[in-house]
């Protein structure tokens, strides 16, 4: 809807005023003071919750950096394919590409228990101002958020539509942290993990990786686990790098 007002306001009228190109960057960095600094470790711009033989690397991702991964995906402007952000496409009524999602990359390095589970689903990231949101999962009947659900909402009915909901969705099945992927003795693991974006008036969040399981009985069922805590402050560059100019 924003980008067919923009469009409205383009061709209306004689003049028209067009905003200046903004500078933005909207990152999330390792908080200075943890809540729960025994076992974490901050190294590179991560937190890592790392015990004998685990280690479990939480890294905030910018849209940069998620572009990177899907470069042919996102130089397509309007209709780029990166299922984690807006790719090249600025957004005429601010003069900058906003955030779709606020992203983390966990990496999980198991070297002496068993197995390890990190369940997607229960992940919980609060923020400063009370909010509680909960991460996506892939198909619709996931229970809080979905991927499918998120991309059904926007498609249109054309064939070009349908296409890039399916080339999406392929990007987001090979890069996200898949629920009941265990991670047995001498592996290691990488997904990425996905909530609403931000409001910038977010200061800091914590993110909760809940009940990741560190043991599990005969029967499969876990007998122990640990909340994984680390928490990141949110930080907002714009700064304007064209002036706006008028039409006569």
């Amino acid at each position: 809807m924003r980008f067919f007002a923009a469009l409205l306001l383009v061709f209306s009228g004689c003049s028209f005023f067009t905003p200046p190109s903004i500078l933005y960057n909207n990152d999330l960095i390792p908080s200075a003071q943890q809540a729960s600094p025994k076992d974490y470790v901050e190294e590179a711009g991560a937190i890592t919750y790392a015990v004998e033989g685990l280690r479990v690397k939480v890294e905030s991702m910018t849209d940069a950096e998620l572009n990177a991964i899907f470069p042919e995906d996102s130089h397509r402007g309007f209709f780029s394919t990166n299922p984690y952000t807006y790719g090249d496409w600025i957004d005429p009524l601010v003069g900058h590409t906003p955030k779709r999602f606020t992203v983390f990359r966990i990496s999980v390095t198991n070297d002496v228990y068993a197995k390890v589970m990190l369940d997607p689903i229960k992940a919980l990231l609060y923020t400063d101002r009370g909010e509680v949101l909960h991460s996506f999962g892939l198909p619709s009947f996931s229970p809080h958020n979905s991927f499918e659900r998120y991309y059904r909402a926007i498609r249109g009915q054309s064939g070009n539509e349908f296409y890039r909901f399916d080339l999406r969705m392929g990007n987001v099945r090979s890069t996200a942290y898949i629920e009941d992927q265990k991670v047995f003795k001498g592996e290691n693991y990488t997904g990425l993990l996905a909530f609403e974006r931000l409001d910038e008036e977010v200061r800091q969040v914590r993110l909760v990786l809940k009940d990741f399981v560190l043991k599990f009985d005969a029967s499969e069922q876990p007998i122990e686990t640990v909340d994984i805590i680390v928490e990141f402050d949110q930080q907002i560059e714009r700064k304007a790098v064209q002036q706006a100019t008028a039409a006569p």
